[in-house]
């Protein structure tokens, strides 16, 4: 859970055995088609001598026909390495090792590290420019955002020729003690009066931010210099739990409109010359919760017309919900807390689901499928659930083990688990990021990261790994 970058000073029950775990991928001839497999793990050096570290992997995107990963370093307890600053990493081909595309090694006065972890990572393309003429060819470009420690927030846009990162900055705010302004989402979406393509960027404590794809601009987008959406104006009186703070979580084309989850609130994006934005969506029923929605994704309408916006509520009344942006409607989808107590056998409570997205693949007899990364806190008086072991963070206990959620087009869940091998020994807790395989010779693959700090120390925790398709959603009925 992202919350302050004050810690509480424990060890955590896994302590000291991440040195366990080996920073390689495992080598495509002793591929088992039918387990995961690690593909990286914090604690090495990639062949140039970078230190690949991180006590989380944040997020998994492919671009270019390779795989990037976002890490970060919050709640880090350095070793002999020293203090790291987040890094985007890169795998080139299935089979690969890891390596480091990108370390974001600049310092605060302090000698600290000033970016900590990367917070929104995605590749966004445009077909037209700023004025709406069709571009010779599409332009694909992955851009990125921090957790920078001066309250800037900037925006990172590589350039594939050289392999540079180029920075725009979008704004400027006064850190908190307990918390960092920062971009925590990207979308896009063409504008259905203008024609032209645009990219955002979900700012707190500002809100959303668009742009355009300007081949002369730094980094080839023109960022508007004031957001489209002010959420500095939203009240937050209603969901105490925030503490007056909001987050852009995510973005999502429905219908052809683009909508935007704002802590327990859906806005709608009005198109035009002059855009605007109307609230959708509010949740009444919000209870606990650091951040509200997560994860906005469109999904075919139960009623045959149209789509229907899913949302991952995060809290202890956690659920998967489904609104009806025509007028704002809402539908369980799926009781996340009754799901996982009777699965399991036991009482949950806090549950964070689908950190920043939920991945959709396609199957033939199921339809689209989506997988819906878990983390889940088992309340103190709680047995842990049979056969599984439980990580103390001082103020809760969290299932260590890696789970996620398989929806299929007829809205029937699946709970699943990373299976590793016993040899990593290491607690993984949560699962944030799944990714399909860009390479064409690992067509089917799944990628999953995670761990997840949760205000306690950690070092060396993040990982990845992979797995075929079958081991991940099971086989594909004919």
């Amino acid at each position: 859970m992202m919350r302050g970058l004050n810690s509480h000073l424990l060890i955590l029950i896994f302590g000291g055995i991440c040195a366990a775990l080996s920073a390689c991928a495992i080598p495509s001839s002793t591929r088992s088609e039918g387990e995961f497999e690690l593909s990286f793990a914090a604690g090495s050096r990639d062949s140039a001598g970078n230190f690949l570290g991180g006590t989380e992997v944040r997020l998994l995107t492919g671009h270019g026909g390779k795989l990037y990963a976002g890490n970060g370093y919050w709640e880090d307890r350095p070793g002999p390495e020293g203090p790291q600053g987040a890094q985007i990493l890169v795998l080139d081909e299935s089979g690969a090792r890891w390596r480091v595309d990108h370390s974001f090694d600049e310092r605060m006065p302090t000698g600290r590290p000033r970016d900590l972890a990367i917070s929104a990572l995605n590749e966004v393309s445009f077909a037209t420019d700023g004025a709406g003429a069709r571009l010779p060819s599409p332009v694909s470009l992955l851009i990125a955002s921090t957790w920078d420690l001066t309250g800037t927030a900037r925006i990172f846009s590589r350039d594939d020729a050289t392999g540079t990162w180029t920075a725009v900055i979008l704004a400027q705010d006064r850190p908190a003690a307990d918390f960092l302004p920062q971009v925590r989402s990207f979308g896009a979406h063409r504008d259905r009066q203008t024609g032209i393509d645009l990219v955002f960027a979900g700012h707190g404590p500002r809100g959303v931010f668009s742009g355009i794809y300007d081949a002369m601009a730094p980094g080839r987008i023109r960022w508007g210099t004031t957001p489209e959406l002010d959420i500095s104006r939203i009240s937050t009186r209603a969901f105490p739990a925030m503490a007056g703070r909001l987050r852009v979580s995510s973005f999502a084309e429905c219908n052809g409109r683009l909508y935007a989850a704002v802590g327990q609130q859906i806005y709608e994006r009005i198109d035009g010359a002059a855009p605007h934005w109307r609230l959708a969506y509010t949740n009444p029923h919000p209870r606990r919760s650091e951040t509200g929605l997560r994860a906005l994704t469109a999904v075919a309408s139960p009623s045959g017309s149209g789509e229907v916006l899913l949302a991952a509520v995060e809290g202890d009344a956690a659920r998967i919900i489904r609104v009806d942006p025509n007028d704002g409607s809402e539908a369980t989808d799926l009781d996340l807390e009754t799901f996982l107590s009777n699965r399991w056998q036991t009482r949950v409570g806090y549950v964070i689901a689908a950190y920043n997205d939920m991945t959709r693949i396609r199957d033939g007899q199921r339809g689209d499928l989506l997988l819906i990364g878990l983390e889940a806190f088992i309340p103190p008086r709680a047995p842990a659930p049979g056969g599984h072991s439980v990580v103390d963070v001082a103020y809760g206990r969290l299932d260590a083990g890696a789970w996620y959620l398989v929806r299929d087009s007829g809205g029937r869940y699946d709970l699943r688990q990373i299976t590793p091998s016993p040899i990593t020994g290491q607690a993984l807790v949560a699962t944030r990021s799944i990714a399909a395989s860009p390479f064409p010779n690992d067509e089917g693959a799944l990628y999953f990261a995670g761990y997840d700090a949760n205000k306690a120390p950690a070092h060396n925790t993040a990982w990845i790994f992979r797995a075929s398709r079958d081991a991940a959603v099971g086989a594909e009925r004919e």
